[in-house]
């Protein structure tokens, strides 16, 4: 998820860690989730070269829309009407959410309710293809998608997590040969062509949770994102590729704890020093995970708002500005950001994130609608951006800090959060229909 402990390297304006943080740091170190998703089962693969109906042909990657679920007691409500607020509409409003193993029909219909047009699932490679090369597991994820595209909604899958098969040396985290991930994401865009909008090259690269203790690198980093851009491609030439959005993080180092993390900013000026630059050639978008933390998404970086939390770019939703300095200073200004991962606690059961005692329920519903009116205003660059997170809170318990992001509560129910999202002026443009 966007927000975890590892990514609230809190460093002061000095670059150095409070003892308070510190500490809250080690006492929560052990209990760090996975980025944005609960853990499932492993699959059972299934043969490939078997389709069953309304799920894509193995061979070739067409999709068959599965009907939709009929588990829902109502029809989907209308989304609210469009208002031209002079504004100009993003091309992407995006919700994260879960969609394995959920009522996809309830969160397609909210997605639609809120005005919202795009979805991001992650996707577990290690579930995906779990056993061996060439041996996938579709079947959830062919109802995700159909899912999806029957409601008329854009679709971006997000890929994290190699299988053991394919992790060399490594623990966890990437592939030991990024051309595995490029067949792989070949494999992926291909089954889906037409019916996936668009793939984000891994997740949080500079975090040693995702790309293993002691391993963090940008030109490994840079050599994945070029194999599985090369990989979409190939399977589909129309998807776009968003480059791994990083951690909003400072430098921070604890070998006992292995926890690790190099400031987002610096490694993506080394991503951009990597062979000359061959970085971009890599990505179509940049991917950004601007944390919110305990500040409102207008405060300049260093301003301070309740207990702390303060001082470094990481604890601001504009750390996306700093990012697009190092862009412009790369020649890499043409290419637009996506926002992939953008939210706010309220009060969170995980000590780690002491910081959501500070916002209530309206305060995080006003944060998220100003960073919308925010980014419109003031940041044509970004084009796309999904909110962190729609649906969790019926996926984990309320001690997962992934809980307090959620802006629909267990049952399905509106937070006020997602109510003024729903209501919030999103510019005029056609809207999509349900097949």
């Amino acid at each position: 998820m966007v927000l975890r402990w590892e990514r609230r390297f809190g460093v002061t304006t000095r670059h150095s860690l409070s003892r308070r943080r510190l500490l809250a740091l080690a006492g929560a170190a052990a209990t760090l989730a996975a980025c944005g998703e609960s853990e499932a089962p492993t699959p059972t693969p299934s043969p490939t070269s078997t389709a069953a109906a309304g799920t894509p042909a193995a061979t070739t990657g067409t999709l068959v829309a599965a009907p939709r679920s009929t588990a829902a007691a109502s029809p989907a409500p209308d989304p609210a009407p469009e208002v031209d607020d002079g504004l100009r509409r993003l091309d992407g409003y995006g919700f994260q959410a879960h969609l394995y193993n959920q009522d996809r029909s309830l969160i397609v219909d909210r997605t639609r309710e809120a005005g919202f047009d795009w979805l991001k699932q992650q996707v577990e490679w290690q579930q995906t293809e779990p056993f061996e090369k060439g041996g996938f597991d579709w079947r959830e994820l062919d109802k995700v998608v159909a899912a999806v595209g029957s409601a008329g909604l854009n679709l971006l899958l997000s890929v994290v997590k190699a299988p053991d098969w394919a992790l060399g040396d490594r623990p966890h985290g990437p592939p030991g040969d990024p051309l595995d991930f490029r067949d792989f994401m070949q494999a992926l865009a291909g089954r889906y062509r037409g019916h996936v909008q668009a793939y984000e090259l891994w997740n949080e690269a500079n975090l040693a949770r995702e790309w293993g203790y002691g391993r963090i690198d940008a030109g490994e980093f840079v050599e994945l994102m070029l194999a599985g851009h090369q990989g979409v491609k190939a399977g589909d030439p129309e998807a776009t590729t968003v480059g791994g959005a990083l951690t909003p993080a400072g430098d921070v180092d604890i070998p006992d704890q292995q926890v690790q993390a190099v400031d987002d900013v610096r490694f993506l000026e080394q991503i951009y020093a990597y062979r000359d630059g061959i970085a971009r050639d890599a990505f179509d978008a940049w991917g950004v995970h601007p944390g919110g933390f305990n500040n409102a998404p207008s405060q300049e970086v260093g301003s301070e708002r309740g207990s702390g939390w303060n001082g470094h770019g990481s604890f601001y939703f504009q750390r996306y500005t700093q990012h697009r300095a190092v862009m412009e200073a790369n020649g890499d200004a043409d290419k637009p950001i996506w926002l992939t991962e953008m939210g706010w606690s309220t009060v969170n059961a995980d000590p780690a994130y002491g910081f959501g005692t500070d916002n209530s329920e309206e305060d995080q519903a006003q944060f998220l609608v100003d960073a919308f009116r925010l980014i419109r205003e003031d940041a044509p660059y970004i084009t796309h951006a999904f909110v962190w997170n729609l649906n969790f809170q019926s996926v984990v318990g309320p001690q997962d800090e992934k809980f307090a992001f959620g802006v629909l509560r267990p049952d399905g129910s509106h937070r006020p959060a997602y109510t003024a999202l729903k209501e919030m002026t999103k510019g005029a443009s056609s809207r999509p229909t349900t097949a």
